[in-house]
């Protein structure tokens, strides 16, 4: 069962979790939604609005139903630390 309670996006999805439900879009959303104003309150420069590209394309996508993949959690924990 994954981890509901993990700080990363990475500890929302398990290894073993074999499909999306309510629950999990709901962490997710919230996640990537609290990560998208991160960015976009602390980005400054007009290089960084490809983050903000990335984060809106994010929401769209689990807001769909889609589950990320383990490498667009990891790109979301980079950019978690970077504007941190």
């Amino acid at each position: 069962m994954p981890n509901k309670k993990g700080k990363r996006l990475v500890d929302v999805l398990g290894e073993e979790f074999n499909g999306a439900t309510g629950e999990f879009i709901k962490v997710a959303t919230d996640k990537f939604v609290k990560l998208f104003y991160l960015v976009k309150r602390n980005s400054r420069l007009p290089k960084h609005n490809k983050d903000i590209d990335w984060c809106r394309k994010m929401l769209d996508k689990v807001g769909d139903g889609t589950i990320p993949t383990k490498r667009e959690l990891e790109t979301a924990n980079i950019l978690w630390k970077q504007y941190k």
